[in-house]
């Protein structure tokens, strides 16, 4: 058999042909696990986009500071975990979030604590009375009301703000049956008896207890207030309380 060269080199010239056509094939689609692989989009991931860094679903609104308004603090951190848990406790919407970084300079998480990254919230409000009713009512149990006044340190104290009747502000006394409502405004009682100074032993527990009711009756014995039983909180107790309490509050 004779060999024929021409046919063998055309053989192996279009062997060449071929492999390079599929290498630059290749590099034009993009091979699997290569530089230019894309992620299936049915992988669950969620991409991050300017207006929401955090990739949550919810806009990111920085606020500048202004003295009128006020918001209503319903989560903060680094990461998304506690913007989720906000849109699912605020399921008819309205929740956005800022960095705390590019917005006003006040306090939005805990008052004694450095500054988290992130703050979801509801608002801005004209009126404090709006966010403090959402604060003091047993769907935002947590949250917080924050004044957009620039160096703020403290939040806006609720019980201040709130007008003053037997529907907004319940009878307390020790032994009674307390409502998650109750509750709530045990523990902003309690803070009250602190920021006044009576007695040093009250600690914010959401419980009224002994303590809370010693504290609350040496007020009202300096008032001379008549209460039945004594201790017990009444909306003449509640009317003295910010009196006392509220006098350097301005919102």
């Amino acid at each position: 058999m004779r060999w024929d060269a021409r046919g063998t080199i055309a053989l192996l010239v279009s062997a060449l042909v071929g492999v390079t056509a599929g290498v630059v094939v290749g590099l034009t689609t993009g091979a699997p696990g290569g530089a230019d692989a894309r992620k299936d989009p049915s992988s669950g991931s969620t991409t991050s986009a300017p207006g929401d860094p955090l990739g949550a679903g919810v806009p990111l609104v920085n606020l500048d500071c202004n003295a009128n308004k006020t918001i209503l603090v319903v989560g903060f951190g680094e990461t998304r975990g506690f913007l989720d848990n906000a849109k699912s406790a605020n399921p008819d919407g309205g929740v956005k979030y800022l960095e705390t970084a590019n917005s006003c300079d006040t306090v939005y998480g805990a008052e004694d604590k450095f500054p988290p990254t992130y703050v979801a919230y509801l608002g801005p409000f004209d009126d404090p009375s709006e966010p403090c009713a959402l604060r003091m009512s047993v769907d935002h149990p947590t949250a917080a009301v924050s004044t957009l006044r620039p160096g703020a340190r403290n939040h806006v104290e609720c019980l201040c703000v709130l007008q003053l009747n037997e529907d907004n502000f319940p009878q307390l006394a020790v032994g009674m049956r307390a409502t998650t409502r109750d509750g709530i405004y045990i523990r902003a009682l309690q803070r009250l008896l602190i920021d006044i100074d009576v007695n040093t032993a009250v600690v914010i527990n959401g419980h009224y207890d002994s303590v809370t009711s010693r504290s609350v009756r040496e007020l009202q014995e300096l008032n001379a207030l008549d209460t039945d039983p004594p201790g017990s909180v009444d909306l003449q107790t509640w009317r003295m309380l910010r009196d006392r309490a509220c006098v350097a509050q301005d919102y």
